[in-house]
């Protein structure tokens, strides 16, 4: 499947999982609030309908970084998926960067879900190969692009999120101290 034929499954995807979730009430996290803590056992996935998330690991030397934002339409699956699927520890954590709303299913639930609705599977697939074609493009960027690269390509693929949040936390996802981030976007 190409890239494109990717995004646009994934979409159709997001898309029935909003009609399959349409009579749920949402949950609101507000600014600050944390949807899953460092340590935490995971046990949750959610949709977001609106607003905006990002995730924080700690580096061994303590420094926090910004590993990825969650924002609609792209990137509308919170969860760390690593401790979802094996139930251990979260090495993360998620928190609301603004007000947002979250529909937010269980692990149990979601077994339930996808042993009682076989079509289920297919969007779980897609979510799944989404979110890796998203990593490999994340290792790319940090592995071969400098700095100066990184912040172009992160500009044009997501000035919304360069307008809404504070340049320190953009330069933290990149991998960049916050005053090279400013020199070069100062630069565009």
């Amino acid at each position: 499947m190409s890239i494109n034929g990717l995004a646009t499954g994934y979409s159709q995807t997001l898309e029935q999982l909003k009609d399959f979730f349409s009579t749920r009430q949402p949950i609101v996290l507000k600014k600050g609030e944390t949807f899953v803590n460092y340590g935490e056992q995971n046990r949750k996935l959610a949709l977001l309908l609106k607003g905006l998330l990002y995730a924080t690991y700690t580096a061994e030397n303590g420094q926090e970084w910004i590993s990825r934002f969650y924002y609609t339409p792209d990137n509308c699956i919170v969860s760390s998926h690593e401790t979802f699927m094996t139930g251990r520890k979260s090495c993360e954590a998620i928190r609301a960067y603004e007000d947002s709303e979250l529909i937010c299913i269980e692990r149990a639930e979601y077994d339930a879900l996808l042993d009682s609705h076989p079509q289920l599977e297919r969007m779980v697939r897609i979510m799944a190969e989404e979110s890796y074609v998203q990593a490999l493009n994340r290792i790319h960027t940090l592995q071969s692009l400098s700095a100066s690269q990184r912040v172009k390509k992160f500009v044009k693929e997501h000035a919304e999120i360069v307008s809404r949040v504070q340049r320190q936390h953009v330069a933290s996802y990149l991998g960049i101290h916050r005053n090279i981030f400013t020199r070069i976007l100062n630069k565009l």
